[in-house]
Order: structure tokens, then sequence, then C-alpha cells
């Protein structure tokens, strides 16, 4: 399946295309100057920013799909610590995002049983007890031994480590 171009299909049948040009070109740039360089045995950190309501969390949903087209098998994408918030983001990724494996921080078992048959997106709040049981997950059922994952902060600036200033 081509996610990135599932993806844009979705964005120009909302009638923005503009939006869906841009999210090509950050998609497409970013597969082919990192994703596509990637090399599986280096932990590897990139940064996306722009202004409140820019359409940033379309840009990352561009590039995830890109690195799900380019073999990438899972996805974690972190919001903050608010059941809300969680369940909007969830349910956005649900709406845009079509054939992969979607799961809120309770679908370990839908997880289990896609087995990576599919590109898996995980949404999961930025909370001590949910990432120890999703980390006890990827470790006991072994799908992620030999995979990389895809670690996506959607809120860096909110409930991240390090943002406590002394």
């Amino acid at each position: 399946m081509q996610y990135l171009k599932t993806y844009l299909k979705t964005i120009t049948d909302r009638g923005n295309v503009r939006l869906a040009e841009s999210i090509e070109k950050t998609a497409e740039d970013v597969g082919s100057q990192y994703i596509k360089q990637f090399s599986f045995c280096n932990h590897e950190i990139g940064l996306l920013f722009g202004n409140v309501q820019s359409g940033k969390t379309g840009q990352m949903f561009g590039i995830i799909c890109k690195a799900a087209d380019l073999g990438f098998p899972a996805f974690v994408l972190l919001t903050t610590d608010n059941v809300v918030l969680q369940q909007q983001t969830l349910e956005r990724v649900k709406a845009d995002l079509q054939g992969f494996c979607i799961c809120g921080e309770n679908d370990s078992g839908l997880f289990i049983e896609n087995r990576l048959m599919q590109p898996s997106i995980i949404v999961l709040k930025k909370n001590v007890r949910i990432l120890r049981l999703w980390a006890n997950v990827f470790a006991s059922t072994g799908f992620m031994k030999g995979n990389p994952l895809f670690i996506v902060d959607d809120e860096a600036d909110a409930a991240s480590l390090n943002t406590l200033v002394n």
C-alpha cells in the first residue's frame, strides 16, 4: 500500500490541495534525506516545529506515512498526559490514516493480533504507567525484535523530559 499517497488523497478530497502539496513536499524531503538513509543501528532524533495551529500534525502524519512506505512497521505517537487530548489525537489518526493498525493505550490485544501485518500506530499518553505497559508488550511479544520503532512526540513542548527550568 502507498500510505503517503492514500493520506494525500484524504487531504485533497477534503478540499485542501495546498496542504496536501505542502505535506507531500515535507514527507518526500524528510524521506529522501533522512528516512531512506536510516542505519537501523543508531538512535536518530529529528525535530519538526512550527507555529500553533500551523499544520504540524498533518506534516507529521505525512512523515509517518512516508516512513511506512519505506518499511517502518511500528510507530508510537506520544501525546500529553491528558485523556481528552489523547483521545482527540487517536480519533484524528483513525480519521486521517488508512491501512494502519491503529491502537489506543488499551489496545495491546489488537497490536498483538495484528502481528505487524500492517504498520501499527500506537497513540499513548506520556504517562509512566502506560509507557511501562507498552514497553512490556513490545518486549514480551517479540514482534519488535529486529524491527525499528519510530517514536513521534506530538507534544514535545509539554510533559517531556528536561522541560523544567531550574
